[in-house]
């Protein structure tokens, strides 16, 4: 099963490995802060709310949106996803507030010896900063719909808002490159396992509860009327 999973995701993860490889070696040379400071030099009213939609894609009314879709789409979809979600939302908040609770955001990693371009509307957050839970949502988000979606254009897509939303954390001076990085590898490791732990039980089970489309069952009673 693993290996049908790579193959038919074989586009997706074969450029999010590239993007891993890149970003190991780039720590070779990284030194932290130096990508925010470069970035936030960069700040223009278009790209301050380029990026706030980015990052508004992994919070709530997003997810929102994603889960109805999925509720309406079929069931097995909706609770495989809502799984994986509760369990990258867990493995994130356990890195955060258990083993790298000491790593400080960008506001408090400068402080007042540099004067950043915080965007109003924005909350300025000081703690907390390793891993980033947008960016594993974004991933994990991505991964699962492409899985479900199973067309390459929409894995293409996906992955690319994965990344955009990931750049946006350091723009809007909330996260480090290294949260960025490791934030996507927890979205899409937990995502894996996720599926495949759950795929016998939930997406290959056949039960018409799992199977439920509440979307087809009102396209077939509005043909009927």
């Amino acid at each position: 099963m693993p290996r049908q999973l790579i193959y038919h995701h074989r586009y997706f993860l074969g450029i999010f490995s590239l993007y891993i490889i890149a970003g190991a070696l780039s720590f070779i040379w990284y030194r932290q802060g130096g990508e925010t400071l470069f970035m936030d030099s960069h700040h223009t009213p278009s790209m301050d709310l380029l990026f706030v939609f980015f990052t508004r894609l992994a919070e709530v009314v997003s997810l929102s949106v994603i889960f109805t879709a999925l509720l309406l789409a079929r069931l097995r979809y909706f609770i495989m996803f809502a799984i994986n979600m509760i369990v990258v939302g867990a493995v994130v908040m356990w890195l955060k507030h258990g083993v790298f609770a000491d790593h400080v955001r960008p506001a408090l990693f400068f402080g007042a010896a540099q004067h950043l371009h915080f965007i109003a509307g924005r909350p300025v957050l000081s703690q907390y900063s390793f891993p980033s839970g947008h960016t594993a949502t974004a991933f994990a988000t991505a991964l699962m719909l492409a899985i479900f979606i199973r067309r390459t254009w929409a894995s293409m897509l996906l992955l690319g808002l994965a990344l955009l939303v990931g750049l946006s954390r350091i723009y809007l001076l909330e996260h480090f490159w290294v949260d960025v990085y490791f934030g996507s590898l927890v979205g899409v490791t937990v995502t894996l396992l996720v599926y495949i732990a759950l795929q016998r039980p939930i997406i290959h089970r056949h039960s018409p509860v799992l199977d439920f489309s509440l979307l087809e069952r009102l396209t077939k009673r509005q043909v009927k009327e």
